[in-house]
């Protein structure tokens, strides 16, 4: 069976569409999305809609959590105070910018996906099985990730939130960031996602970087009053 996994669109309905274009042309059993629907982008509604009308088993982000439950802060770990500013600006331009009904549907996502699949148990959350706002990096300890895979007895455990993909095996057992289908921080502006492909003895994993419009993305940006920042960083593929 073939598994595609996405995550961290943040409003970038560009990016979105051409993560699922790719998908499409590779084929997938099943499409899972690791939430932070919302955020930073400039069509957070459309996004939000579209998930909702394909159906895509979703699970909550942090900022998701953030818009759904009208908060004033999504938990990021800001570098500075310049960046917090941002975000806050962020936040209360995204909550303008969705209606209750979309509000409603973030506030119902759950926290974690669970799977068997092909005797594999698959687990997909946001941040970590612990916090929705935990950075798994790459360069975490092993203790870390052995903690996490044993607190889900996963076989393969699904995450963002850091938008930095990676795949990483500990003791037979996969560790899988999908990096991000909206806001890439990995050095290029190709947004990405991970391809699983299960077989009943096999696991197979490929992490996609996915080419798009991205000048699109950033001029839809530079056309409301979010952050003009966030229109160079789609284009430069950066924090």
């Amino acid at each position: 069976m073939r598994l595609a996994v996405f995550s961290d669109v943040h409003g970038n309905l560009q990016g979105l569409e051409a993560v699922l274009a790719d998908i499409a042309r590779r084929g997938a059993d099943l499409v899972w999305c690791g939430g932070d629907l919302v955020g930073y982008g400039a069509n957070p509604g459309e996004v939000v809609d579209r998930i909702r009308e394909l159906g895509i088993p979703t699970v909550m982000g942090n900022y998701d959590d953030a818009i759904g439950y009208s908060r004033t802060v999504c938990g990021c770990d800001y570098k500075d105070e310049v960046a917090a500013e941002r975000g806050a600006r962020s936040i209360a331009w995204t909550r303008e910018h969705t209606t209750e009904a979309q509000k409603a549907f973030l506030r119902n996502l759950p926290y974690q996906i669970q799977r068997e699949i092909e005797g594999h148990r698959v687990v997909l959350v946001h941040g970590s099985p612990a916090q929705l706002n935990e950075y798994l990096f790459e360069d975490r300890p092993d203790e870390v990730f052995a903690a996490h895979l044993e607190s889900t007895r996963a076989d393969v455990l699904l995450f963002g939130h850091t938008h930095k993909p990676f795949h990483k095996v500990l003791n037979g057992r996969h560790l899988v960031n999908t990096g991000s289908a909206g806001k890439p921080k990995h050095g290029n502006p190709n947004v990405t996602y991970a391809l699983l492909d299960l077989k009943p003895r096999a696991v197979q994993i490929e992490i996609v970087e996915v080419p798009y419009d991205y000048e699109a993305a950033a001029r839809a940006i530079e056309a409301t009053d979010l952050p003009p920042e966030f229109a160079q960083m789609l284009r430069e593929g950066r924090g």
